[in-house]
């Protein structure tokens, strides 16, 4: 009963993060010029953003076969996408759960260890945060002006030495908990917990071999590449959808999609809140007025949710059905008695 209270708080601590966020950006805006703008917008650019959104999770979903293929596991691309879409969903309803739903979904039709799972998602995440890092470097070299300009204004002014004490208090308490761990080390090695973490790590450790056992690297690469390449586009399709920002470049683009990005970092349901102050932030930047980055930060979001919803439901009954199948399929292969 009380986890259940506290991942209530939580849920609601992170959904009021979001909306104090959104208060920021709406305050002090003219709410009906706001309306006009989204009347006015052309949608049908909105539809081709949620197809190279979802064309990401297909490029996903085949970049993770790579991964259980070196590990000898096997299943369709379709279920793998599905399980991809299922985790994205559940992502954007509770932070951070996406990996471990997106891991439970393809274990259930397919039986594949969640922990060497986890481990190619573990991969996954490190390929792709040097892409982001790459997307960064590029951005700031095309961009510097306007990227300097995003910090700048993400700076509250702090005067010098007055946040000094933080690294300090960062080293005390993780030396604290150290020493617990220490204390401690004979009775933790017998709980289930480290048990349980143990077992993890070895799966984890199997899955990040499989970057060095790959036959198909360059598919690898090509497939990573696909995905923030779909990224990419379906940040510069929505640019077509309002006046104001038909006329940015594929640069722009780039940039865009990378100070959004910066906002999804924020453990905020489908980053709403942090993602819209982001983009607006970053439309700002390029010279446009607040009002415009508003109108898109609201359509690409709006865009993408609509299709991580539609896409989600649509996984979840297909993997319901292949669960359902996978075990009737172990049922009639069982031997009669």
């Amino acid at each position: 009963m009380k986890a259940r209270a506290l991942s209530l708080l939580k849920y609601l601590f992170f959904l009021g993060i979001g909306g104090l966020f959104l208060y920021f950006v709406f305050r002090d805006q003219d709410i009906d010029k706001m309306i006009d703008d989204l009347r006015n917008a052309k949608y049908e650019y909105l539809i081709f953003s949620m197809i190279f959104g979802y064309a990401a999770y297909v490029f996903r979903g085949l970049r993770w076969l790579l991964l259980l293929k070196t590990m000898n596991y096997k299943t369709s691309a379709n279920i793998a996408t599905q399980a991809v879409a299922s985790g994205y969903l559940a992502n954007a309803l509770f932070p951070r759960a996406g990996e471990i739903v997106r891991c439970t979904s393809l274990y259930k039709v397919t039986g594949i260890p969640v922990n060497k799972l986890f481990g190619t998602i573990l991969l996954e995440r490190v390929v792709d945060l040097a892409l982001l890092v790459f997307c960064i470097t590029l951005s700031f070299v095309l961009k510097f002006s306007e990227l300097s300009s995003f910090f700048a204004s993400l700076s509250n002014e702090a005067e010098p030495g007055q946040n000094s004490l933080i690294p300090f208090i960062v080293f005390a308490v993780l030396f604290m908990f150290g020493g617990v761990l220490y204390l401690y080390r004979d009775r933790l090695k017998n709980s289930k917990i480290y048990l349980k973490a143990l077992a993890l790590w070895e799966g984890v450790k199997e899955g990040f071999k499989t970057a060095f056992f790959m036959k198909e690297k360059s598919l690898f690469i090509l497939y990573s590449f696909l995905i923030w390449l779909m990224y990419l586009l379906m940040t510069y399709i929505c640019f077509f959808s309002v006046p104001e920002t038909s006329d940015l470049t594929l640069v722009d683009g780039l940039y865009i999609m990378v100070i959004g990005g910066l906002g999804m970092i924020v453990p905020v349901q489908g980053g709403l809140g942090p993602y819209h102050a982001a983009v607006t932030l970053g439309v700002v930047s390029i010279g446009l007025t607040e009002s415009a980055g508003i109108t898109l930060a609201v359509l690409i979001h709006t865009a993408q949710s609509i299709m991580i919803i539609i896409t989600g439901i649509i996984a979840a009954i297909v993997l319901s059905f292949a669960k359902r199948k996978a075990g009737h399929h172990e049922a009639s292969e069982a031997p009669s008695v």
